[in-house]
């Protein structure tokens, strides 16, 4: 029998464990077997890949000059606890980073906690304060880049209900510095200390809570660490290794 027309299809992997890892823990990472011979595709059967700050579907995540001073994704510094883009509505339902080099210095893993048990926590020892998060709507601020003029401004609640499921916002350099990319100038001075106001007491919380319970992931290379944005805190751990490289990606 002719062979003709015959076309070699790509393998199928199946993704149901790392679906179902997602929907319990809120996180997963899929190893370069299970998406090797298609990013974009793969990632598409989570959610379409959407543009991010930039107006790009994927970002660079790796060391670039004038931001060594700055906690943003392109510096090797620290990134405090946070949800991603809480200006955009809705924000990306799930995040992407594809490790192309991993840090070598003991540093650069990517921290996350969920945010869902934390209000759960709150309702139990701070009643009065998850009262009021319910009842205030929050202003965040995120210039596209540090410095900047442009920026985007949103009052939102930190859960907001969809019939898609619950938003969760969170933002360490919001709630300090005003923006959620600030610029150094905005550093200078914590809008959270000798503060006593509810957001501020939010804040504290929230940050010794991811403290508390975070899990420090430091994705391999090759592989693929996915996340639920509207559920998950994360963060990221100083490094020192300028070799580091990932591409991050949003997914609606």
């Amino acid at each position: 029998m002719s062979d003709q027309g015959i076309v070699a299809s790509t393998p199928y992997v199946s993704l149901g464990h790392r679906h179902e890892e997602l929907s319990n823990r809120g996180w997963t990472v899929l190893t370069p077997g299970e998406f090797a011979h298609d990013v974009a595709g793969t990632l598409h059967e989570f959610g379409p890949i959407i543009p991010q700050f930039n107006g790009q579907i994927a970002f660079a995540i790796t060391r670039k000059p004038g931001y060594e001073d700055l906690p943003y994704s392109q510096s090797m510094n620290g990134i405090g606890p946070h949800t991603e883009a809480p200006v955009y509505g809705p924000p990306p339902r799930y995040l992407a980073l594809h490790c192309h080099k991993q840090a070598t210095c003991g540093g650069g893993h990517t921290g996350l906690v969920d945010g869902y048990a934390f209000l759960r926590s709150l309702e139990r020892s701070e009643p009065e304060l998850r009262k009021w998060l319910d009842d205030t709507p929050v202003e965040f601020v995120a210039t596209a880049k540090p410095g900047e003029p442009a920026q985007t401004r949103v009052r939102e609640y930190i859960l907001t209900p969809t019939e898609e499921g619950d938003i969760f916002r969170f933002s360490y350099n919001q709630f300090h510095y005003g923006d959620v990319n600030p610029s150094k100038e905005a550093l200078q001075q914590s809008q959270v200390a000798d503060n006593d106001s509810p957001l501020a007491r939010f804040a504290v919380l929230g940050e010794a809570y991811f403290v508390e319970h975070n899990i420090p992931v430091l994705i391999p290379d090759g592989c693929m660490l996915i996340w639920d944005n509207w559920r998950m805190i994360h963060a990221r751990s100083r490094y020192t290794d300028p070799a580091r490289h990932l591409t991050r990606y949003w997914l609606a």
